[in-house]
């Protein structure tokens, strides 16, 4: 199935929550359900405050400002809300960058609820405006995210040089460690790289799973449509330092 028939199928089940006129969204025959699905893709085309939007999302996005990226989403999900699309590079990124996230949301909250600081007059009290402006607390979310950014990557790059914790991989069935994971790719995979690439709905992952002296490693690059491109190594996320050092 092909993106965009995708995007139309996840867009019906969206609407099939809301009515049309007078008549119940989920009683419409498919076919119609899915022209108005339709539809919605080729009107947001024209809408130019929303494909404004989208595109300042993406540009905070490539910058890594995600909150803000996702601030921006929200924002084209409310101009037009019958449109799966922002929802959908929502959810990408809460699952990619969840403990980010939850990092740059903290902050937020704390300066949204940071008291506003008293003025004590002898006189007549003055009503003045508050000195922390909006811009003010922005920037100074913009300057914690930067720094926040460059000790995470630092304290990444220090553990990837470190000897490997002994980690356990989930699955559905039962627990293993890392070195049994490994143990079991090699025996899977031959020695060497084996590259296997799919493309699902909006998103192309490419998995190589590299093989050496009897262990092996899982790599998987996930680049989305829209320009997120992610990495990762046995399940955990990577830098693309990693991604091209140990699999090229």
């Amino acid at each position: 199935m092909n993106v965009l028939s995708r995007i139309v199928l996840i867009g019906c089940l969206l609407l099939s929550q809301v009515s049309v006129g007078q008549e119940d969204f989920s009683e419409l025959p498919a076919k119609e359900r899915i022209a108005i699905a339709k539809s919605e893709e080729v009107d947001a085309k024209r809408d130019a405050v929303f494909q404004q939007k989208m595109q300042e999302g993406h540009e905070l996005f490539k910058g890594k400002h995600y909150l803000k990226a996702i601030h921006k989403y929200e924002e084209a999900q409310a101009q037009r809300p019958y449109n799966v699309y922002p929802k959908v590079i929502i959810a990408d990124i809460e699952l990619s960058m969840k403990d980010t996230l939850e990092i740059l949301r903290a902050e937020e909250r704390i300066q949204k609820e940071a008291p506003k600081p008293k003025v004590e007059t002898p006189e007549k009290p003055e009503t003045k405006p508050d000195s922390t402006t909006t811009e003010d607390r922005m920037r100074r979310l913009d300057e914690w995210e930067a720094s926040e950014r460059k000790r995470r990557e630092a304290q990444r790059e220090a553990e990837e040089k470190k000897e490997p914790a002994p980690q356990t991989i989930t699955g559905d069935v039962e627990q293993m460690t890392l070195a049994d994971y490994q143990k079991e790719l090699a025996n899977t995979f031959p020695e060497g790289v084996s590259e296997t690439v799919e493309k699902e709905g909006n998103r192309t992952t490419t998995t190589r799973v590299v093989v050496k002296d009897g262990s092996g490693n899982e790599y998987k690059k996930v680049v989305h449509e829209w320009g997120g491109v992610f990495y990762f190594k046995n399940g955990e996320a990577v830098t693309e330092r990693t991604w091209k050092s140990e699999t090229e």
